[in-house]
């Protein structure tokens, strides 16, 4: 509303000034002066009816109902009304949505309506930590819904998630929900999907038999491992929307593609574009919702390793040397349980895929065949604790070792010589 007025002051002025320039300066200068005033008005009333106003004054009321306390009873009667702000630079969060939703982090408001409503997930985590928009996305520094929500923003490449998608955001800091059987409370949709890819469905496929999901599988179909981090207008660059039904966006070509891909990807020969070799596997509607939702999950995990939870089983913690989701690798090492337990993570975490040791293993990265001449353990234990001075998509990034695994792994590399 408040860019139309200006707009409109706009014209009325440019429109005066060419017409009256000539003919009445006084008329003209008049106008302008009524426009300032105007403009002044409309600022300081607009700041003073702002909805978030009108929400803290609502919630104020709401809790001086509930509270029996007289001295607390003040203190609520005394509370300012101002806009509210979490700030944290380490995940480069500024949030201000809890200048509507105040009522985020007390179970007294479970029951009530939004955006007063309690948010069960305050449990666990700490929201004047952390904020919002780490897991729901929006426009963190707006204060009107419409902005905040970011939902229908042009060019706006983080809007908010349904309530219903969620999840996608749990992997920043859980990073074991994509680990086969792991159980993580609310992300129960990611974990249908997650047993889904590794081969649960009707047709007993797992995923990785024809696509790359964050270094596993094959090269058939393409690469998903940072499939979500792509923008509407990336997306739009590399896939045909056309045979999309509805909105023609990322989130239903997705889901559609579940549903039947070859109606999605016919092909084209006019592009030179082959159809799809995914087969229908049958997916239900609420299969096909927890897959897309699943694979927007895929993208570089730039979280500050202080964020990311390792939480451990005590058999793990017994056997704290075995630390990758693809163990079942022994047994292409026939001396394996011979091996010093820094070696056996070096091998469980398929550190070999990249790095070779006396010509055994990949070449992407540096050869580590005499590594422990050139650095000490001290220092490859300090490189292991500190994966944030490594590149974004540096190994050590996307690995959590215990401090007994550094160690292990740590003493192992220093004794190449």
């Amino acid at each position: 509303m408040m860019e139309k007025i200006v707009a409109g002051i706009l014209i009325v002025n440019t429109v005066s000034f060419i017409f009256l320039w000539t003919r009445n300066q006084n008329l003209m200068y008049a106008i302008f002066a009524f426009s300032l005033l105007s403009l002044f008005g409309f600022t300081v009333g607009k700041e003073f009816t702002a909805e978030w106003r009108g929400y803290q004054s609502t919630f104020i009321k709401m809790q001086i109902e509930k509270e029996k306390n007289p001295e607390t009873l003040e203190s609520l009667k005394a509370t300012p009304i101002k806009i509210l702000q979490v700030w944290n630079p380490e995940l480069g969060v500024t949030d201000r949505c809890i200048t509507c939703h105040q009522g985020v982090d007390n179970p007294d408001f479970a029951d009530a309506p939004e955006p007063y409503r309690y948010h069960a997930a305050a449990r666990e985590h700490d929201f004047a930590k952390i904020g919002c928009t780490i897991c729901h996305q929006g426009q963190g520094r707006a204060t009107e819904a419409d902005e905040a929500h970011a939902k229908e923003i042009e060019h706006w490449d983080f809007p908010m998630w349904p309530n219903n998608m969620v999840q996608v955001s749990c992997p920043k800091c859980h990073v074991r929900v994509y680990e086969k059987g792991y159980h993580l409370a609310g992300a129960e949709m990611l974990e249908t999907a997650r047993e889904i890819t590794y081969g649960n469905n009707d047709m007993g496929i797992e995923c990785t038999s024809c696509h790359t999901i964050r270094g596993v599988g094959e090269v058939i179909a393409p690469d998903l491992t940072e499939f979500g981090d792509r923008t509407e207008h990336e997306f739009e660059q590399t896939h045909v929307l056309k045979h999309v039904e509805g909105k023609k966006n990322m989130y239903n070509w997705t889901y559609q593609h579940f549903l039947d891909p070859q109606k999605v990807t016919p092909g084209d020969p006019a592009i030179g574009m082959e159809p799809t070799i995914m087969p229908n596997f049958g997916f239900t509607p609420e299969q096909a919702h927890a897959l897309t939702t699943y694979v927007e999950s895929f993208r570089a995990n730039k979280m500050p390793v202080a964020y990311v939870y390792n939480e451990q089983s005590a058999q793990q913690k017994a056997t704290s040397d075995k630390a990758s989701f693809i163990s079942e690798f022994e047994s292409q090492f026939a001396n394996f349980a011979q091996l010093p337990p820094g070696e056996k993570l070096f091998i469980r975490s398929n550190c070999w895929f990249c790095h070779a040791i006396d010509n055994k293993g990949g070449k992407i990265s540096k050869d580590l065949s005499h590594v422990g001449s050139r650095m000490s353990k001290e220092a490859m234990k300090e490189l292991f604790t500190s994966p944030s001075k490594m590149g974004r998509h540096a190994l050590g990034t996307k690995l959590n070792f215990t401090d007994n695994q550094i160690n292990a792994l740590s003493e192992y590399l220093a004794s190449l010589k």
